[in-house]
């Protein structure tokens, strides 16, 4: 597939153009090399109005903020985008440094119901083998919470942004008064992750509006033998088309030695990548996760949002595979759950 930057480039200079076209967004910051060293002639090349703008105003020494547009301006409609709130990507949408914002969904399922209830977890480690099996209703609650906040504006020269991400997930085993209604699983997901606007054309009206490397932990915080844990390098990237967004991801874990490795075969069961498509329709959203395995493993997963009053929305999730907690990453199952979300992907 063909990418492209925007059309709006500068006739004057072919060789810088050819560069920003090539380099992507961080090469934004090569071309403005010029207007960092005192000579603002240097950012006429930049076809970005967000970059030039920001160039012209280091190229001057003055701190780069967004000028308010003349009161009797009328300003430029621009196609709004969800990937861009989100994570703040265009100069319109930046917010700041050290704001909590969302980041995956919140939500609450007040019924979880799985197919194949998991009372003896296990791993080829042996310090994770159960003596008997563990009291698991098929029946509990089941809750995430996601929000992630920025570290700091402007990695690479004006480009990037660092942000600091925490999930949690829990199942509850809300409904098994016989075990006095337990915590059965909760996993907890910092990630720390430089995020780049990159705005690239893919053609077909879809854009690559970004990209972002990160690093991910996820633990579920037990001791042994029901301990589970992985650190992973995470690459990601944003493709958008007016109410559809697609986020692709991959990730190399980082080895373990054998005796301290909670789950050695993790990768054989989730992988190492997954897909997030999201469409928005009215106020509605629907979101289908893939995360391809080995031998037909991996998983699948499908969210519908609607509403239900005003900020308030029902959801419904469905997935079936392996791995949809860290406790189960081997063992397969299809749940169905109902609840309430309060915020979404987009």
């Amino acid at each position: 597939m063909k990418m492209s930057f925007d059309k709006n480039q500068t006739t004057g200079r072919p060789r810088l153009a050819a560069l920003q076209q090539g380099a992507g967004a961080l090469g934004l910051a090569v071309l403005s090399a010029g207007a960092l060293a005192g000579n603002p002639g240097a950012c006429a090349a930049i076809a970005d109005n967000t970059e030039r703008l920001a160039c012209y105003d280091e190229s001057v020494g003055r701190p780069h903020q967004e000028a308010p547009p003349p009161a009797a301006a009328v300003p430029l409609a621009r196609e709004p985008s969800a990937l861009s709130k989100r994570w703040e990507l265009d100069a319109e949408d930046k917010r700041g440094t050290f704001l909590i914002t969302p980041y995956k969904p919140t939500y609450i399922l007040l019924g979880r119901w799985t197919n194949s209830a998991n009372r003896r977890p296990t791993s080829p480690n042996p310090a994770t083998a159960l003596n008997e099996p563990v009291d698991v209703d098929p029946v509990e609650a089941k809750y995430q919470i996601s929000f992630k906040t920025k570290l700091w504006e402007g990695l690479v020269g004006r480009h990037g942004d660092l942000w600091l991400g925490y999930t949690q997930q829990s199942n509850w085993q809300v409904y098994n008064k016989s075990f006095s209604s337990p915590f059965r699983e909760t996993g907890y997901e910092p990630e720390l992750m430089a995020v780049f606007r990159t705005n690239l054309d893919a053609g077909l009206g879809f854009k690559v509006k970004m990209l972002s490397v990160g690093l991910n932990h996820q633990s579920n915080g037990r001791g042994q033998p029901l301990s589970r844990s992985w650190n992973r390098l995470m690459l990601q990237g944003g493709i958008e088309r007016g109410d559809f967004a697609l986020m692709l991801r991959s990730w190399k874990r980082f080895e373990e030695t054998a005796s301290k490795d909670d789950n050695p075969d993790i990768s054989r069961y989730l992988g190492y990548g997954d897909l997030q498509a999201i469409w928005r329709l009215d106020a509605h959203e629907l979101s289908f996760n893939l995360r391809p395995g080995f031998s037909s493993r991996g998983s699948a997963q499908v969210d519908w949002t609607f509403p239900i009053h005003r900020n308030l929305k029902g959801y419904l999730q469905f997935f079936t595979g392996y791995g949809e907690t860290l406790i189960d990453y081997n063992h397969r199952q299809s749940t169905f759950g109902l609840g309430v979300s309060l915020v979404d992907w987009l």
